[in-house]
């Protein structure tokens, strides 16, 4: 627990697990219905911090740093695909001793690995949550951030630490976050300008973009018998709604979509509204 920050937001709800190979950060609240919520490139269990405590009388909620993020250690890079990550989460539930989740969230990279978790899960949830989910390739805000880096980095530990290293003079973090389209507060940017100088994490989120199979999420997409509701931010600049929305409707054409105003970390600012559809999901399940 050492190397978890006395400051990070519902530390108090933290523990680190060894299993599988990894050294996982994992924050577990609550009582009841399993809800696991699974963050996207570059973030961490931060990213729900308001969440938890919305959902906490509730559910039971599981909330992991994903492996080559944050806190969660010896990710090897190789390892980093959706298939090995969804492999990984089921060895981290099982060794927690908790259900089965009955309804998983993923945020942007975090909801096609929702669906592999759901896929490959002996008893698949019922639900899966997809925020503003990476169905289409990665925006070209950040093959023109990272692009001309990426291929090194996956290879260069020297490379990761000198963008970590630079990150803050630059104001990388702040940039990216703004080209976002959601303009988060100061008490919640810092989290990601402290992330982002570790090079570790910069290493690990790169990685885990650039091993991300989507077509293979959507040419299996049938694989995934249960409910699927996408939320879309109108003003998400990194996965536009028109394209993706085409998309959801060719794969995953059951699928409800639903519109809310905002960008594509728009979820961090509208915490209220995404408990209600969570407690919403959980309500319709027991009919």
């Amino acid at each position: 627990m050492k190397r978890i920050p006395i400051d990070w937001p519902n530390r108090q709800h933290s523990s680190t697990v060894c299993v599988g190979g990894l050294d996982w950060h994992v924050q577990l609240a609550g009582k009841g219905p399993v809800v696991l919520l699974l963050h996207g490139t570059g973030s961490s269990t931060h990213s729900w911090s308001d969440l938890i405590p919305l959902l906490e009388n509730d559910a039971q909620v599981i909330v992991p740093d994903l492996p080559g993020h944050a806190f969660t250690l010896g990710g090897k890079l190789e390892d980093l695909k959706l298939d090995e990550i969804a492999h990984s989460l089921q060895l981290l539930i099982d060794h927690l001793g908790i259900e089965a989740p009955s309804i998983v969230v993923g945020h942007s990279a975090g909801a096609p690995l929702a669906l592999r978790f759901a896929v490959a899960a002996l008893k698949p949830p019922k639900l899966v949550i997809a925020l503003n989910p990476s169905f289409i390739p990665p925006p070209a805000v950040y093959t023109s951030f990272f692009g001309p880096m990426l291929g090194p980095i996956t290879r260069s530990s020297t490379l990761s630490s000198l963008l970590a290293s630079l990150s803050p003079s630059l104001g990388m973090v702040d940039r990216l976050l703004d080209s976002t389209n959601t303009i988060l507060p100061e008490a919640r940017r810092v989290y990601y300008r402290k992330l982002f100088e570790r090079s570790d994490h910069v290493r690990g989120s790169m990685n885990f973009m650039a091993a991300a199979d989507i077509q293979k999420v959507l040419e299996e997409a049938n694989l995934y018998q249960g409910k699927l509701i996408c939320v879309l931010g109108n003003q998400d600049a990194w996965i536009p709604v028109k394209p993706l929305e085409k998309i959801i409707r060719d794969y995953f054409p059951a699928a409800e979509i639903l519109k809310w105003e905002g960008g594509h970390i728009m979820h961090e600012l509208e915490s209220i509204k995404v408990a209600q559809l969570i407690l919403r999901g959980m309500t319709e399940l027991k009919d």
